[in-house]
């Protein structure tokens, strides 16, 4: 019997994972959220709480759990309320989780992150492995707060060789709300003029797929997951529904240094992803994790122009931790 808690069950990805791995034999799923899961979570129970190091650390001990799948990532499912929002919860829960996990004897961590975290600039092979490092300083917003994730994560991890960390960089996800998929619904995407790059993406079924890979297979490290295909980037703009509205560089960068971002749209990533490609090899997933896309990214752009988009007060935390245990006991 493996015991599998996932911190962020109240987001869509959260759900699905509850869901598929709730279909696996011999697997008890145990969720945490600040908001009611917002789909169907299979077998799970679920708590709905805020919970700082030591409340996670009585969870994770009373509830003997094995396995941690962190995906509770401010702006991954849901607009970040604020950068300081975001990096809170973010980076420093999550630093706070492992700390909770190494102390509870937790086996495995499999924690969210982004193909974004390497960055992109023209001297990006043409497919990135995993061991090229994160590009923390050339990023901004959430995909900084991954970057600095994966290397408070490889610190950690050297710290604490028991539990073994795996971090799924995941393409731009497209399934209920994300960033990406609200830049691509807006009307009139924005682009560079004179540049297409090459976009990866991700189905979100094949997303919680690996997640359920990670968590029950002897694995650590990182991992990149993306579909098979890619796509230039006016081309998925137009396979969304949408046509793409040009710019120019130069008056970006006017409007940024004034502090207008507006003149982007919801261009939710760096302006260098705009002009240059990030493409990921999947080749270590699909032969340690066994995990093959079943969607490509063209049919997963086609279902998101058909309409298939393919909070808990803290100070009641602690009662409702502990009317959780309760009914457990």
């Amino acid at each position: 019997m493996t015991r599998v808690l996932i911190n962020g069950i109240d987001g869509p990805l959260g759900a699905r994972v509850a869901t598929m791995l709730s279909a696996e034999p011999g697997v008890t799923v145990i969720g945490l959220g600040r908001e009611t899961p917002p789909a169907p979570v299979g077998r799970a129970e679920w708590l709905e709480a805020v919970l700082n190091g030591q409340q996670l650390l009585a969870l994770l001990r009373a509830e003997e759990i094995e396995v941690v799948v962190h995906l509770a990532f401010v702006g991954a499912e849901r607009p970040t309320p604020s950068r300081e929002a975001a990096v809170q919860q973010n980076v420093l829960g999550s630093m706070e989780l492992l700390g909770a996990c190494a102390a509870a004897g937790v086996r495995r961590v499999v924690l969210r992150s982004h193909t974004g975290v390497y960055g992109a600039n023209p001297l990006n092979p043409a497919f990135i492995d995993e061991a090229r490092p994160v590009a923390v300083g050339a990023l901004r917003g959430l995909l900084r707060d991954y970057a600095e994730v994966e290397q408070f994560v490889a610190e950690f991890a050297a710290r604490h060789p028991g539990l073994a960390i795996v971090s799924l960089r995941l393409a731009p996800l497209l399934g209920g709300w994300s960033p990406i998929v609200r830049y691509l619904t807006e009307t009139g995407p924005r682009m560079l003029a004179g540049f297409d790059p090459c976009l990866q993406l991700l189905h979100f079924d094949d997303a919680a797929a690996g997640f359920v890979r990670a968590a029950l297979a002897d694995v650590r490290g990182a991992f990149n997951l993306a579909a098979d295909d890619t796509v230039a980037l006016s081309q998925a703009i137009r396979l969304a529904g949408q046509q793409p509205v040009l710019v120019l560089e130069p008056l970006v960068r006017v409007a940024q240094a004034i502090g207008n971002d507006a003149i982007l749209g919801h261009w939710p990533y760096d302006l260098s992803f705009l002009r240059h490609s990030c493409v990921a090899d999947t080749a270590r997933a699909k032969a340690e994790l066994g995990w093959t896309p079943a969607h490509s990214a063209v049919a997963a752009l086609q279902a998101l122009r058909a309409g298939g988009h393919a909070g808990t007060d803290p100070k009641t935390s602690e009662a409702r931790l502990r009317a959780f245990l309760a009914r457990r006991s």
